[in-house]
């Protein structure tokens, strides 16, 4: 969490009482609600270098752009100074903070018919289906082409290079290859979420607010697809036995695709990738652990643990994504 002073810079540049802060997460970044006249909105500040902060424009132009061209999402705000970000520097650090309006809705619930049923999934498909549909024509006003492309991840950890841990490490490798090689034109690759999973939007009527786009990198719209589909099934899904992920994901994928279908018109040569992109997906997930680990296990949770037996047993016996049998 950042200190005191950096959040007052802050709450200065978007003009709201810092006492009204309340912290939420700091995953990636330091995320925080506050109050402003009575409305709520959320804190996000980055701690990265100072030419980051281009590639925030870049965030914050597209989010502009699909909003005004009618996909439902958070809308930055502005600072005191009419500046989409704020920036600060502390102990020869930089912190570049962003604010946002609060969508109103409710997160997924899958015990709750309400707020996790196949109209949900025809939504959330459609909504990406439009956002892909509108990444083919824009362009940005001031960034254009800041945000980065997907890129192979080149993890050299030695680590990683013996056992159990180079089955996984060949495996993600093997699949960075696979994909590297594939077209990039522009009815296929273009500028995407990249982590449009079910806590990234909320649901009021069944209408799919998202928001967070700090993933966002130039992609395939397959892999966006896929990345929606591994979190429904990761989250979604009641039971954890093979039959009834297999059933979850055949009614998502079918309810996902036929809103998707109603705004963007993808190929069938790409929606056959999905599955692929589903495993790289469960694959990558690994390496959000093991990407600087130090080789000593007791820094990982049983869970991970056997988490990275059981992905090695299904890599051996060739068995895909999570133990489905995804087919489209």
């Amino acid at each position: 969490m950042v200190n005191l002073s950096i959040l007052l810079k802050f709450a200065n540049s978007f003009d709201f009482h810092v006492h009204t802060l309340v912290f939420l997460s700091n995953s990636t970044n330091d995320v925080y609600r506050f109050t402003k006249r009575n409305r709520s909105y959320y804190l996000r500040i980055t701690q990265k270098p100072l030419e980051y902060e281009e590639k925030i424009k870049a965030e914050l132009d597209w989010i502009q752009y699909l909003v005004k061209k009618g996909v439902r999402a958070a809308l930055p705000i502005q600072t005191s100074k009419n500046q989409f970000t704020a920036v600060c520097q502390e102990d020869n650090k930089w912190y570049i903070a962003t604010a946002f309006e609060a969508a109103t809705g409710s997160f997924f619930d899958k015990n709750s018919d309400q707020y996790w049923n196949p109209k949900i999934f025809r939504n959330w498909g459609e909504t990406m289906g439009m956002m892909h549909r509108l990444s083919k024509t824009y362009e940005s006003s001031e960034v254009n082409g800041s945000r980065d492309s997907w890129s192979m991840s080149g993890n050299n950890n030695p680590n990683l290079q013996v056992g159990r841990y180079k089955v996984l490490r060949d495996k993600w490798i093997s699949m960075e290859r696979q994909i590297d090689i594939l077209p990039r034109d522009k009815e296929a690759f273009g500028l995407i979420h990249h982590d449009f999973h079910p806590y990234n939007f909320v649901i009021q009527n069944e209408t799919i607010t998202v928001f967070d786009f700090d993933d966002s990198i130039f992609g395939w719209f397959s892999l966006d697809i896929a990345i929606a589909a591994t979190h429904a099934i990761w989250w979604g899904v009641k039971k954890e036995d093979r039959c009834a992920k297999n059933e979850f994901a055949h009614l998502f994928l079918y309810e996902f695709l036929m809103g998707y279908r109603k705004e963007n018109d993808l190929s069938e040569r790409w929606v056959k990738t999905i599955p692929m992109f589903m495993e790289y997906r469960n694959i990558c997930s690994f390496f959000w652990w093991l990407g600087d680990w130090d080789g000593d296990e007791s820094r990982l949770t049983e869970e991970q643990r056997n988490a990275i037996d059981n992905a090695v047993k299904l890599i051996e016996r060739h068995v895909p994504f999570d133990g489905c049998d995804i087919k489209i």
